[in-house]
C-alpha cells in the first residue's frame, strides 16, 4: 500500500495558500483549495496505481480537532461537519479508482493535540483519551475505514488515542515522530516507545509506522529485535532537515526523489514484512512513484528467487 502525507508544505510553497496553524482541512471551504488537494491526491494515487500498489486515501484531517480548530474559528458542530465532508472527499477517490489489484482505503488522520515538534502539551493517557475520542468518534459515524494518529512524540499520548480507537472500535495505526539519531522527543527509542504503548493497550494498534523525519535520521532506531514486526510502514520527509526549519523556509525542499525511492528499497529488502509505503514533508507523486516502483521492482526480484 502507498500513502502521502504532509501535504501542508506542498499547498504552502507550491500552491501559494496561507496555512492558518498549520490547519489544511479549512481548505475545503475554499474552491481553488478544494481544487488543488483533488489535484495533489490524485496524482499521488495515479503514481501508485501505475506501479501497482494500492493507496490509503488520508491526510487533510491532521489538525481537525477541537484545540486547533478552536483557534481558527470552528466550533465543535463545524469541526465534525469539516471532518465528516474530509472523508467524502477521500471516499469519491475511492470510488474511483478502488479495484482487486488496487485497493483504496479511506482514513482519518489525528495528529497531536500540542506540537509535535516542540515537547510541550502532552496530555497524559486519560486526557488524550477523552480529547480525541472526539475526532475518532466522527470518522467512525463518517464511514472511515481506519485512524492513522501521525508524528506522536509522546508514549503517554499514544496509549490515549490507541484506548480511544479500541472503545470506538476502529482499527488505528500509531506514527511516532523519530528525531535525529532514531530517538523519540523525550529520549525514548522507539522499541521502548511501542512496547509501552503495546503493555498499556493490549496491542491496540494494527501496526506502528515513522514519518516526518528522513531515512538517515531514522534508521539508527530500527534496532533488531522482535519488536520490528509491529512496524508496518515508512513515511519519510524529502530531505534530511529539522521539520521546523522545512516549515519556515518559505520555499519546498523535496529532495531527489529517486534517491528517496532507492533509499525505501533498501529498508524493503531489510524489513520485508513492511507493507505500507509512503512520504511527508516535501514528497508528492513523484516521490510515491519513484517509492512504489523501486520497492515494488525489489519485491518482484525476491518473490522470483
Amino acid at each position: 500500500m502507498a500513502c502521502g502525507g504532509g501535504i501542508e508544505t506542498w499547498l504552502q510553497y507550491v500552491d501559494g495558500f496561507n496555512l492558518r496553524h498549520f490547519c489544511l482541512f479549512e481548505l475545503l471551504d475554499d474552491e481553488r483549495g478544494v481544487a488543488c488537494l483533488a489535484s495533489y491526491h490524485r496524482k499521488l494515487i495515479e503514481a501508485a496505481v501505475a506501479e501497482g500498489f494500492g493507496v490509503i486515501n488520508e491526510g487533510l484531517h491532521y489538525r481537525a480537532s477541537r484545540d486547533w480548530g478552536r483557534l481558527i474559528g470552528y466550533s465543535r458542530e463545524g469541526l465534525e461537519e469539516i471532518n465528516i465532508r474530509g472523508i467524502e472527499f477521500y471516499k469519491s477517490f475511492a470510488r474511483e479508482y478502488d479495484s482487486p489489484e488496487t485497493p483504496m482505503i479511506v482514513g482519518g488522520v489525528i495528529g497531536p493535540r500540542g506540537d509535535a515538534y516542540n515537547v510541550g502539551l502532552t496530555p497524559d493517557a486519560a486526557e488524550a483519551e477523552d480529547y480525541h475520542s472526539e475526532q475518532i468518534l466522527t470518522f467512525k459515524k463518517a464511514g472511515a475505514d481506519l485512524i492513522t494518529a501521525l508524528t506522536f512524540s509522546a508514549p503517554d499520548e499514544a496509549i490515549g488515542v490507541a484506548r480511544a480507537a479500541r472503545a470506538a472500535e476502529m482499527p488505528i495505526v500509531i506514527s511516532f515522530f523519530v528525531a535525529r539519531g532514531g530517538r523519540l522527543k523525550g529520549g525514548e527509542t522507539l522499541e521502548e516507545a511501542i512496547a509501552r504503548v503495546d503493555a498499556a493497550t493490549g496491542a491496540a494498534p494494527a501496526y506502528y509506522m515513522v514519518n516526518c523525519t528522513h531515512p538517515t535520521e531514522f534508521e539508527p532506531g530500527l534496532t533488531e529485535g522482535a519488536w520490528i514486526r509491529r512496524l508496518g510502514g515508512f513515511m519519510p520527509n524529502a530531505v534530511a532537515m529539522e521539520t521546523l526549519d522545512l516549515c519556515k523556509l518559505g520555499h519546498l525542499e523535496d529532495g531527489d526523489p529517486e534517491e528517496l525511492g532507492g533509499q525505501m528499497a533498501n529498508l524493503a529488502k531489510r524489513f520485508p514484512h513492511v507493507n505500507v509505503w509512503g512520504g511527508c514533508c516535501g514528497t508528492d507523486s513523484r516521490h510515491i512513484g519513484q517509492i512504489a516502483r523501486q520497492v515494488g521492482k525489489l519485491r518482484a526480484e525476491i518473490a522470483a528467487q
